[in-house]
């Protein structure tokens, strides 16, 4: 490996054998190192190669300006949880990971708690990435000797919910209220009290999920549902009142014309409860 830059003396920028940009992480390895010098092999602990170049080079910046031991908790974390969640991450979870976890630990060791506003929401709309950030924390702990408190889970998970959905930030904290707003709207409209053990509910909450997902992604889906959704609306013409306020909102807050397959999806699952 060739070195291109030295971001500091633990972590360089280099070029692999393919010729490829990487990000190398070893002890002492940027400390009196030049571009163009090779990297001795026995001083390598980690490689970072990342495939999104734009995220490479975000990533390197942020490696510039953070303790290794960030990077080697945030390179553990993402192991765990690529080893235990279905969902493919994208490479954005490492710098925007790296760059948290960084301002978390500082935060923690100056004793100021910043508890997520989502974190009932996140614990039960996402309780797997929620489970893989708490187990997180025992590794921060192990890298920095810093205990982070545990509402700092949620603040985790939600990184690990955006590169899940290969959003930008702050979009995993835009989906969850999405979601969130959407039950609440049906259970006031109902008067519904949500048991969190009830099936119905579970599949419920979780197609209103994917539906957020669609539509912060602007993906539409519509097989041309007209017929059914006139059919449907005769039927239960109760739970289209509470659709007419679902549409409203996502008229109204994402600009988004909800299709007559969305509105079949939703009255079928509104059915249950109305």
């Amino acid at each position: 490996m060739i070195i291109r830059r030295v971001l500091n003396n633990s972590v360089v920028d280099a070029l692999d054998d393919a010729m490829r940009e990487v990000l190398v992480l070893g002890k002492g390895i940027g400390f009196n190192s030049q571009p163009g010098d090779s990297i001795d092999p026995a001083s390598i602990e980690k490689v970072f190669r990342l495939d999104d170049s734009a995220q490479g080079t975000r990533f390197a910046r942020v490696a510039a300006d953070v303790p290794s031991e960030i990077l080697r908790a945030t390179d553990e974390i993402v192991s765990l949880a690529r080893e235990r969640l279905s969902e493919k991450l994208s490479d954005s979870i490492y710098p925007a990971l790296a760059d948290h976890l960084a301002y978390a630990v500082q935060r923690t060791r100056e004793s100021i708690d910043l508890v997520s506003a989502l974190e009932n929401e996140v614990r039960r709309f996402y309780p797997k990435e929620y489970a893989v950030a708490l187990d997180s924390l025992p590794i921060v702990r192990t890298a920095t000797g810093v205990e982070m408190p545990q509402s700092e889970a949620a603040n985790i998970a939600l990184h690990l919910i955006t590169a899940e959905i290969g959003g930008g930030d702050g979009t995993a904290a835009t989906l969850t209220r999405f979601t969130q707003d959407v039950l609440d709207i049906v259970r006031l409209q109902f008067g519904i009290a949500y048991d969190d053990d009830d099936p119905a509910y579970a599949r419920f909450a979780a197609h209103v999920r994917y539906f957020a997902q669609r539509v912060l992604a602007r993906t539409v889906v519509d097989r041309d549902d007209a017929e059914l959704l006139a059919l449907l609306r005769r039927q239960l013409p109760l739970a289209f009142t509470g659709i007419d306020r679902i549409e409203a909102y996502v008229r109204d807050t994402h600009s988004h014309t909800m299709t007559s397959t969305e509105k079949v999806y939703i009255a079928m699952h509104l059915s249950r409860f109305v």
